[in-house]
């Protein structure tokens, strides 16, 4: 393509912003729309305990799962979602979809914002926006999980971290940067150790740059951990326990890593199907143990079964390392670098069409990895909340277990990175001297 092409493509980008990225988004929620009126998802057991809790708490039965006894195996931020969606439209399933459609669309917004107050060039922000539509994390808006709307919380930390306005009014930063930190712990457990990850994060960094604002990490979470006191004293007098999320103990670690003891550990990253099928004959086998664990040792509470187990799973680590550092390889490649989601029926479509996808994929995630290199070089104080959100989320789901759908809140950050890389190897293309014929 000629300079003028360019110029002149540019230029129609320019004229036609907000009806190109109208159309790009309307495009993106007419193919949510299609999966969700044509494909019959079944719901598991994770999206049924949402449904029934949401379903209670509009009955008046409180946050309960069969509607008798009050639990905390939930993190309560997706069931009021989901019970606040009903109590407006009903409780028929595909309403809710339809509301995770338009919450995945105002996230793929929020990244084309964030890239433009970066000030990355109009058709790549476009190109960014049609990608993200097309990726098959859109297949998620057709069940009820959880990460559909901590992808928008993630995408809004993004925007808020790196916006102009926000940088030159820090203390509304902080608070909306501790208040989303918090809403992250309320929607999903794993994060709730995020805020420790920051004070540590943050003295580590201290020592390489002396001009960090530690100060700034300390009060998001101290913020992000404010939000927790209702969900605490709540769980305290209800279950007499300070911790406030179920899953904050050592019986995730036990049963991630259960399987180093005798099992095979390495599967390809390009067959999750493998992988899905060892978790779920290891669930099989830590049920029977937990259950064993109860009657031998007499143990009725979850916290002492936490502590028990967490003891059980650093035995288990100790003493197969090698296993251990192998596995938490291989969880690391399917973290970051899984096939497509959907890719069995990709697979069942046209084996070509597969590796096209999947080699595509992976070069998409590479390109962002770089530019969010690239961004946080030259942008470190505005990013580093959100790398200090990637390294966590990378270095807890390597360690313990990873997953698909694990990866999706981060799907937003590296798009932004996609965006920012695309541009600056462009203004870096045009920096390099032309050599004459």
């Amino acid at each position: 393509m000629s300079q003028k092409s360019i110029v002149s493509f540019k230029s129609f980008c320019e004229q036609q912003e907000y009806f190109l990225l109208v159309a790009l988004l309307a495009l993106g929620l007419i193919v949510r729309l299609v999966l969700i009126f044509s494909v019959t998802e079944p719901i598991d057991r994770d999206a049924q305990e949402y449904y029934k809790i949401a379903q209670n708490l509009l009955a008046g039965k409180g946050f309960s799962i069969n509607g008798s006894e009050l639990t905390a195996r939930r993190a309560p931020g997706y069931p009021v979602f989901l019970a606040s969606l009903m109590e407006i439209f009903g409780t028929e399933p595909r309403i809710l979809y339809l509301a995770q459609a338009i919450v995945n669309i105002l996230t793929i917004f929020l990244v084309f914002l964030a890239l433009k107050k970066t000030e990355v060039n109009l058709p790549t922000r476009l190109l960014i926006t049609l990608v993200f539509s097309l990726s098959t994390s859109f297949i998620f808006v057709n069940v009820l999980y959880a990460e559909i709307l901590t992808m928008l919380i993630v995408a809004l930390l993004l925007y808020i971290s790196i916006h102009p306005d926000f940088n030159v009014r820090p203390s509304i930063q902080l608070l909306f940067g501790g208040i989303l930190t918090g809403a992250l712990i309320y929607l999903r457990p794993t994060f709730l150790y995020f805020p420790i990850f920051l004070l540590f994060g943050a003295i580590f960094l201290k020592t390489i740059r002396r001009n960090l604002a530690i100060k700034k990490f300390l009060t998001i979470a101290g913020i992000a951990l404010l939000t927790l006191t209702p969900w605490t004293i709540r769980n305290y007098k209800v279950f007499h326990r300070f911790i406030p999320l179920v899953s904050a103990g050592g019986s995730e670690l036990w049963g991630a890593n259960l399987e180093i003891a005798d099992r095979f550990v390495w599967n390809s990253v390009s067959d999750i199907q493998k992988y899905e099928e060892q978790r779920t004959a290891n669930h099989t086998l830590q049920n029977r143990l937990i259950h064993e664990y109860r009657v031998k040792y007499k143990i009725t509470d979850p916290e002492t079964l936490n502590r028990f187990l967490l003891k059980q799973a650093k035995q288990i680590i100790l003493q197969h390392p090698f296993r251990y550092a192998l596995l938490c390889f291989n969880r690391l490649l399917i973290f970051w670098f899984s096939p497509p989601i959907g890719s069995m029926t990709l697979k069942t479509i046209s084996p070509v069409l597969f590796w096209s996808i999947l080699i595509l994929k992976y070069m998409l995630t590479i390109l962002g990895i770089i530019g969010l290199y690239r961004f946080t070089r030259n942008n470190f104080p505005s990013a580093s909340l959100v790398i200090m959100l990637v390294i966590y989320s990378t270095l807890l789901h390597t360690t313990i277990h990873a997953i698909q759908r694990y990866f999706l809140p981060l799907i937003p950050v590296v798009y932004f990175g996609l965006g920012y890389f695309l541009d600056t190897q462009e203004q870096v293309n045009k920096k390099q001297p032309t050599s004459s014929g």
